[in-house]
């Protein structure tokens, strides 16, 4: 049996002899140099060390502890990145690939100093392939860009819940964000990409490996390799075994007419076993729950007046589910779809509703919204408080009321009110495991809430971690858990980031 490793394994040290910032501050000048070689790379104006910008990238969203880097560079193409990493693993310089304009969950925050290389600014749609149902995009392409141009061409994105209006699309897709739509997730979304690897080769993976896809007529949408899956690699690396810099992901065609029903339940369990029936039919497009304190929070406009009206009156949980008609008759899709989704809710006694009783403005909302970020300054799982951390991992749907149950034992354990956390079920391959998201909002001007959430977070964290929930995306404290006690997980995934990444210059600190 596998030794067990200690819950704070070596993964966080780097394999270079001293962090970047014990090398500047031992060597005169060292900065200077770094400075001025990265200024010949992309351009003065495209090399930034002033403290105000260093303090924006040194922090995100989530309760991680900040990480300063010493440059935040902003290359222009990819040849300027390639020259980048290549120098980098000269000099032993971290380098922490950004793509999306607010970070979470501690994954771009650099833990030893280096450069943060930001992409954001790569907004270019390469080309949109109706026939394949695809499209290829940059790293700072956003959703509501990209929604934009392929409504134009009969198509739509696959998105996850309201992102953020500054949230990479391609960052979604490699980071594994549950889509709304179950039928499609995990590696399917995406196709073919450019990838800079850590050793400064242009790697690119399936048919896009025979040439660049400006010199070559192929569709760009085979996307594997002779015995080689680099969805499973790359997707979830936080950016510690390469920068991509272009990607083909899919499209699907725009529905010309749609019904959106909204399912109340008072209880999660009945809300799981409807829900698993009404995936095993393969109909409608998409489809998750909400609970009440997550569906007040996105539909209210005061806060927190509209969160405390709304919660009195609307269900406990909420099915939304979408059926939707294409090109080629569409009433008849959605007339044998809804009979079918009726049968169902006739079975186990439901009614869906073309509206929210008591909410009328839960249906328009969703109507215009669905498929768009959100769309107010303050994102929707901060209105209440100022702030939120979510815990979410992947689950078999039928437990999640067993997750919640014990995370409102933890809460009430925290004194904080269980009432508050938000919940959001995902089903992922048409039930086949279920996205399980919890958002706790908290005050961040509180220092006392804040340590409150901290302790919260881990102790809720280790609880669903013991009842066998599988943190795919292993961030910060997931992460300690997941190679922590896996020792044959965390000696594999350490070598191949040695083996790709042997002077330990992407992201160090992740894995």
């Amino acid at each position: 049996m596998p030794e067990k490793i200690p819950a704070k394994v070596d993964y966080i040290k780097p394999l270079q002899d001293k962090p970047y910032g014990e090398v500047v501050a031992e060597k005169e000048g060292y900065h200077k140099e770094v400075k001025n070689r990265l200024i010949s790379i992309v351009g003065g104006e495209r090399v930034k060390d002033d403290q105000k910008t260093l303090i924006r990238y040194s922090r995100d969203t989530s309760l991680q502890p900040a990480g300063k880097p010493s440059f935040v560079v902003f290359p222009e193409d990819s040849r300027q990145l390639r020259e980048l990493v290549i120098y980098a693993n000269e000099m032993r310089l971290p380098i922490v690939p950004a793509s999306s304009g607010t970070h979470h969950f501690g994954s771009a925050l650099p833990r030893m100093g280096g450069v943060v290389v930001d992409l954001s600014g790569w907004k270019k749609i390469h080309k949109i392939d109706y026939r394949n149902r695809a499209v290829r995009i940059d790293p700072g392409v956003t959703y509501d860009q990209l929604q934009e141009a392929l409504e134009k061409e009969g198509l739509r994105a696959l998105t996850p819940l309201l992102p953020r209006r500054d949230q990479s699309v391609l960052t979604a897709h490699l980071e594994a964000h549950p889509m709304l739509i179950p039928e499609f997730n995990y590696s399917e979304p995406l196709y073919t990409a450019e990838i800079i690897m850590p050793q400064g080769d242009i790697f690119r993976t399936g048919a896009a490996a025979m040439a660049p896809p400006e010199t070559t007529n192929t569709d760009l949408i085979g996307p594997w390799g002779p015995g080689f899956d680099w969805n499973r690699l790359y997707t979830r690396a936080q950016g510690t075994l390469g920068i991509v810099t272009w990607a083909n992901i899919m499209a699907e065609p725009l529905p010309v007419k749609q019904k959106l029903y909204f399912t109340p339940f008072d209880a999660l369990e009945d809300l799981v076993s409807f829900t698993y029936k009404v995936q095993r039919r393969w109909i409608g497009y998409e489809c998750f729950a909400l609970n009440r304190s997550n569906l007040a929070t996105i539909l209210g406009d005061v806060m927190p007046g509209d969160y405390i009206k709304l919660k009195r009156v609307l269900p406990e949980y909420t099915l939304i589910f979408c059926i939707g008609g294409l090109k080629r008759f569409p009433d008849e899709r959605i007339a044998y779809q809804e009979a079918d989704f009726m049968e169902i809710a006739q079975e186990y006694g439901v009614r869906p509703q073309l509206a929210v009783a008591d909410v009328p403005q839960a249906a328009p909302f969703f109507e215009q919204h669905l498929r768009r970020c959100w769309h107010k300054d303050i994102y929707w799982k901060d209105a209440c408080k100022g702030a939120s951390a979510d815990i979410f991992f992947l689950t078999p749907m039928e437990k999640a009321p067993i997750f919640i149950a014990a995370l409102k034992e933890e809460a009430v354990q925290a004194q904080y009110d269980p009432d508050d956390i938000g919940v959001y079920l995902q089903p992922i391959e048409n039930g086949r495991v279920g996205h399980l998201e919890c958002t706790i909002p908290y005050n961040p001007d509180d220092a006392r809430e804040c340590d409150l959430i901290r302790k919260l977070y881990r102790s809720a964290s280790e609880r669903a971690y013991a009842l066998g929930a599988h943190f795919a995306r292993a961030y910060g404290i997931w992460a300690e858990m997941a190679y922590g006690r896996n020792a044959v997980h965390y000696q594999t995934a350490k070598m191949i980031k040695e083996t790709l990444d042997p002077n330990n210059i992407m992201n160090p600190g992740k894995m």
